[in-house]
């Protein structure tokens, strides 16, 4: 008698998952919500700007024949985060089960030419944004089977360069941000982790990849040579929200080609 073949385990199926991605209309966000898409999951994107959504959810929604909504919402803001809230509720049906934070920008400058007012709108989106995003989604998660918030931040939470103060302190707070809240919500089954990106083909580096000689500057920090492809995220996002990386909680994954090793 032949023994019965050990069933199969999908560790990165997500149908009947749900996710919200901040950022998810562009770069790397996008990237992510593709990502989870492929694999059956449903997605909604937030982002400040309406036709990016539009474009982004039409496109995603044609490509996967899933079901991916989108939420104009601006996570800096309590007023808009609060709406974005209430529209969750009839699309989520009040759970959630993986939310991903990829909302950021920068402004490059030298400490002596940073206003505070540009001070205090990078922190205002980069930091107190993840701070609104995570106390607002954390009932959701909490009533979902499992509960994922996966930060992303930068490798320049971890290393400088020249006129990133602004930026690099606001990812910096970020970590902490994330790792606190790992052991604060360990108890409900809920992990969060961090992705740290190196610098990617994506909007944000523009300034950089205009720049041919300022673009071959950074890639001398870089083992692989290059700035990373945007698809390149994708595999580290569906790692951290799978329901089985259950006992990955607090931790941070690189992304970068080698520039923290070297």
């Amino acid at each position: 008698r032949k023994n019965k073949m050990a069933k199969k385990i999908d560790y990165f199926n997500f149908k009947n998952c749900s996710a919200l991605i901040a950022g998810g209309a562009t770069g790397l966000g996008y990237q992510m919500a593709k990502g989870l898409l492929s694999r059956g999951c449903k997605v909604i994107i937030i982002s400040r700007n309406s036709d990016k959504i539009n474009e982004a959810k039409n496109t995603l929604n044609n490509q996967f024949k899933s079901q991916c909504h989108g939420i104009v919402c601006d996570i800096s803001d309590q007023k808009s985060i609060l709406y974005m809230k209430k529209r969750l509720l009839n699309i989520s049906k009040g759970k959630l089960n993986i939310a991903i934070n990829s909302a950021g920008f920068n402004i490059r400058n030298r400490i002596e030419n940073v206003s505070l007012e540009e001070w205090e709108n990078i922190q205002k989106v980069n930091l107190t944004g993840g701070f609104l995003f995570a106390k607002n989604i954390f009932s959701y998660l909490k009533k979902a089977d499992f509960g994922r918030l996966i930060n992303i931040t930068s490798i320049f939470s971890k290393v400088s360069f020249p006129e990133r103060i602004s930026y690099s302190s606001s990812k910096g707070g970020l970590i902490q941000l994330t790792k606190t809240l790992a052991l604060e919500w360990a108890e409900h089954n809920i992990t969060v982790n961090l992705i740290s990106p190196g610098p990617f083909l994506t909007d944000i580096n523009k300034p950089v990849l205009e720049n041919p000689e300022n673009y071959k500057k950074f890639c001398l920090n870089i083992p692989k040579n290059r700035f990373g492809n945007p698809e390149e995220i994708i595999t580290a996002s569906l790692f951290l929200s799978s329901k089985y990386s259950s006992y990955v909680n607090g931790s941070d994954i690189v992304v970068d080609g080698g520039w923290l090793s070297s």
